[in-house]
């Protein structure tokens, strides 16, 4: 089990959805620090996060991940703030498809980059004491996803990026290990939002009735999702591939082709 114990977590995403819940959940181990990163501060939400637990400091530091330079600055006002990184969870996302940049810069690109900046203050043979990275992907970062298929290839490559870091040669020597959260649909804005928008979903032509398909299917609550990620970030597996689906957990061992 993953001792929270003063640890300084990171997490990068939106003020709503898993991503909030999340925050809620782990301000209120025995943890140091949270540094919250996000496009936007949203200071009503930061006061209700450090109000759940007054010896834990939280911080703010603002970052675009569909920006290198962005995520270059925001890495440098974490390690200032609190010197080494023991969790980090990436937690943005966009369902975006008719942007295609934005949709993969920010669920892949910028996944990648906030890792690999923060990397060197997880690792315990740098300025680093190990620790744990949690890549929120998607079920359809398992699975086809004809009615968004950017996004659905965005995730795969979060899934794909978690696994090849998560190698048991580099868990050796970094301490870092590499676990992957698969969440099923789950009634968040970034849905509820498109729903309504018809240009923006049927940019694809004939996807009408998958996207029906979708919207009808049945949902999770960010808090039910939430429980079940931090839940697999006490478990510390590294490698581990979850889908956490309608307030359940299951882990995934994908098959392996071809070992190096």
């Amino acid at each position: 089990m993953f001792n929270f114990t003063g640890k300084n977590v990171v997490y990068v995403g939106d003020f709503n959805g898993v991503g909030l819940q999340v925050c809620y959940a782990v301000v209120q181990k025995p943890i140091k620090n949270l540094v919250v990163c996000s496009r936007t501060e949203n200071v009503e939400v930061l006061k209700k996060i450090q109000s759940l637990n007054s010896t834990v400091k939280v911080t703010f530091v603002q970052v675009n991940v569909a920006e290198r330079t962005s995520v270059d600055h925001a890495v440098k006002e974490i390690v200032q703030a609190v010197g080494h990184v023991d969790v980090l969870v990436n937690g943005a996302s966009v369902l975006a498809d008719k942007d295609v940049d934005t949709t993969v810069a920010v669920n892949l690109t910028g996944v990648i980059n906030t890792t690999l900046g923060l990397l060197p203050f997880m690792d315990k043979t740098q300025s680093g004491q190990g620790g744990v990275v949690v890549n929120v992907a998607s079920v359809y970062g398992l699975e086809p996803g004809p009615a968004f298929s950017v996004y659905t290839a965005a995730k795969h490559g979060v899934v794909g990026f978690t696994r090849s870091m998560a190698s048991d040669a580099l868990y050796k020597k970094t301490g870092v290990a590499f676990v992957c959260i698969c969440p099923g649909l789950t009634t968040a804005e970034v849905m509820v939002n498109k729903r309504d928008q018809n240009n923006w979903l049927k940019w694809v032509a004939h996807t009408d009735d998958l996207w029906n398909a979708v919207t009808q299917s049945k949902t999770q609550t960010p808090e039910e999702c939430a429980v079940n990620v931090v839940n697999v970030m006490d478990q510390m597996k590294n490698g581990g591939i979850y889908i956490c689906q309608q307030g359940n957990v299951k882990e995934v061992v994908p098959t392996v082709y071809c070992t190096i």
